[in-house]
C-alpha cells in the first residue's frame, strides 16, 4: 500500500470515528430526552387525576386553619397563644407550598387557552404581592409607567408567572435585600422585571433554568421556571430572559405586547415589608 492509500485510510478512518462518537452522541441525547418525555408524561398523568383528591383535603384543612386563628385571636395573651399563632402560620405556609406544587403541575402539562382581556396592570401586582409572603428583612420597590395602566393579556397566567418569580426572589435572599418589580414599555411591547439582590445563578446552571426537572433547591419540582416560559409564550409574541451575577442578585423580564397606555410620567411606590 503507498504513502497516498495509507493517508487516504487514516483519513476516512479518522472521519468514521468523528461521526460514530457524532452518533453516539445524538442517540444518547435523544435517549435522554426519551427518558424526560416519559417522565414528564408519567408527571402530567399523574397531576390530573391527584390532583383533584389533593386540593379537596387541602380546602379543608385551609378552612380549619383559619377558624382556629380567628379563635386563636379572642385567647388573652400570653406565650401559648404567640406559639399557637406561629404554628398555624406555619401550617399555612406548607399548604400553599403544596398546592403550588400542583399548579406547576398542571399548568406545565394542560392545555393553554389565554383568555386575553384588558387587565390592570396596577391592581395585578398589588394581588400578585397579597400571594406572596414577603419578608420582613426584604425591601421591596415597585416602580410602573402611569401609562402602562391596561395590558392585553390573560391576567391569570401572568399573575402566576410573577407570583414564581416572586416566590424565586424571595428565596434567592434568604439573608434580606431588595426586591424590585418594574413596568416599562418601548416599540408597542411591555416589559415587566423582577429584581433581587440575591445569590445569583451560576454561570453553569443558566442554560438549563428553563428546562423542566432542573432545580438546585433542597425543596423544588424544577417546574417553577418552565411553567413561567410556557405561560409567557401562550402570548403571541411574548417572552422571558433573564440576567444574573453571582453574589449580586438576577433579573428576569417578562417581554409582552402592550396597549391603551397614557403618556402621563411615572408612577413609583416603595414599601417595606
Amino acid at each position: 500500500m503507498n504513502n497516498k492509500n495509507l493517508e487516504a485510510l487514516e483519513k476516512n478512518e479518522g472521519t468514521l470515528k468523528a461521526y460514530t462518537e457524532d452518533l453516539e452522541a445524538l442517540v444518547e441525547e435523544e435517549a435522554n430526552k426519551l427518558k424526560d418525555a416519559e417522565r414528564l408524561a408519567a408527571i402530567g398523568e399523574t397531576a390530573g387525576m391527584v390532583g383533584h383528591d389533593i386540593r379537596n383535603p387541602l380546602q379543608t384543612i385551609t378552612s380549619s386553619v383559619y377558624l382556629a386563628k380567628e379563635e386563636v385571636k379572642t385567647l388573652p395573651a400570653s406565650r401559648e397563644k404567640e406559639d399557637l399563632t406561629e404554628s398555624l402560620g406555619a401550617i399555612e405556609k406548607q399548604v400553599s407550598y403544596i398546592n403550588k406544587i400542583i399548579s406547576d403541575l398542571q399548568d406545565f402539562v394542560k392545555p393553554l387557552n389565554p383568555k386575553i382581556e384588558e387587565t390592570d396592570l396596577h391592581k395585578l401586582v398589588e394581588d400578585t404581592f397579597l400571594n406572596n409572603a414577603i419578608p420582613k428583612n426584604i425591601k421591596v420597590i415597585i416602580s410602573i409607567e402611569e401609562d402602562l395602566s391596561q395590558l392585553v393579556v390573560d391576567r391569570h397566567l401572568i399573575k402566576r408567572v410573577l407570583i414564581n418569580l416572586i416566590t424565586n426572589a424571595v428565596q434567592a435572599m434568604p439573608n434580606g435585600g431588595t426586591l424590585t418589580v418594574k413596568a416599562t414599555h418601548k416599540d408597542e411591547m411591555t416589559f415587566i422585571s423582577v429584581e433581587d439582590t440575591g445569590l445569583g445563578i451560576p454561570e453553569e446552571n443558566r442554560n438549563k433554568i428553563f428546562k423542566p426537572l432542573f432545580t438546585t433547591k433542597s425543596k423544588g419540582q424544577g417546574f417553577g421556571l418552565p411553567v413561567c416560559k410556557r405561560l409567557v409564550e401562550a402570548h403571541k409574541g411574548g417572552s422571558i430572559t433573564f440576567d444574573s451575577e453571582v453574589g449580586k442578585g438576577s433579573k428576569f423580564t417578562i417581554k409582552i405586547p402592550s396597549k391603551a397606555r397614557r403618556p402621563n410620567g411615572w408612577k413609583q411606590v416603595e414599601q417595606s415589608s
